[in-house]
């Protein structure tokens, strides 16, 4: 896609894919994935905001290194710092969808003074009950692959039936890549998110927060989440979006990023924009 690059970041953990929109300037942001997915989901908005962003690939995920082992939360969040000082970012906006909302959380957490802001695009806060129905599901290790590839077949379907019949087949297609891509290890990301402290974490966090809340399939634990948010976090309801949001709604993120993701000081912004370059160099 025009105006978005590429660059291999290597971490503690093995390297990261990173997907980078380097025009603007001002605070950076960086976009944090949802699972089975990867940075490439930020594509078509990353070139609607005028400032640095990253859209990284989380280890396992996209074009970004494997992980083993029992990799948590932390683990993933680590790796993402370890890109953005490789990046040379003093200070950023970070904003995750469902696992990335998870790892914005954390990131918030272990490096609070340096989040200007962080934004969570629906809020995984499972119950006892729901974490032990999706050990038994999305965070089982997936099927193996078959001989004469009905396991690909299944794996197309059933992105296609999460979206009722009105994604096109070019859009699935991505889908099913990014998909592929992670099969081998996505279910420990799942795992990661699930026996995350997500709800104590969120009445910790510090930096403001902003939750958009789509009308997708963790509509019911964004709802619980919330109440567990600070007092003065920004809800954003977005109703007519779901999971696929930031290709069917692009514009309309974009918007919202710029309105509630504001940075005002110029004075900062050109500062901040400069260790960016230098960091790049």
């Amino acid at each position: 896609m025009t105006g978005v690059s590429r660059r291999l970041v290597p971490t503690s953990d093995g390297q990261v894919h990173v997907w980078t929109a380097e025009e603007g300037e001002g605070l950076p942001l960086l976009l944090l994935h949802m699972s089975p997915r990867s940075g490439r989901m930020y594509h078509e908005v990353m070139t609607l905001v005028d400032r640095p962003v990253a859209a990284p690939d989380r280890l396992g995920f996209g074009f970004s290194d494997p992980v083993y082992g029992g990799p948590t939360i932390e683990t993933y969040a680590q790796a993402t710092l370890q890109v953005v000082d490789e990046l040379g970012w003093d200070r950023f906006d970070v904003v995750g969808t469902h696992t990335g909302s998870v790892e914005a959380i954390e990131i918030a957490s272990l490096v609070p003074d340096r989040v200007h802001r962080v934004g969570l695009v629906a809020i995984p806060d499972y119950t006892p009950a729901e974490v032990e129905d999706r050990l038994a599901g999305v965070a089982a290790p997936w099927p193996a692959p078959t001989v004469d590839g009905s396991h690909l077949r299944e794996a197309w379907q059933r992105r296609a039936k999460l979206r009722e019949g009105r994604a096109d087949p070019v859009f699935l297609q991505t889908l099913f890549v990014d998909e592929m891509l992670c099969a081998a290890t996505a279910h420990l990301a799942y795992r990661a998110v699930l026996s995350y402290p997500t709800r104590r974490r969120l009445s910790e966090l510090r930096p403001p927060a902003v939750v958009f809340a789509p009308g997708d399939d963790l509509a019911v634990q964004t709802e619980r989440g919330l109440s567990a948010l600070p007092e003065g976090t920004e809800v954003v309801r977005l109703p007519h979006l779901d999971f696929d949001l930031w290709s069917t709604g692009a514009a309309e993120m974009a918007g919202h990023l710029r309105t509630y993701f504001p940075w005002n000081d110029v004075s900062e912004s050109v500062r901040l924009a400069n260790n960016c370059r230098e960091g790049r160099q």
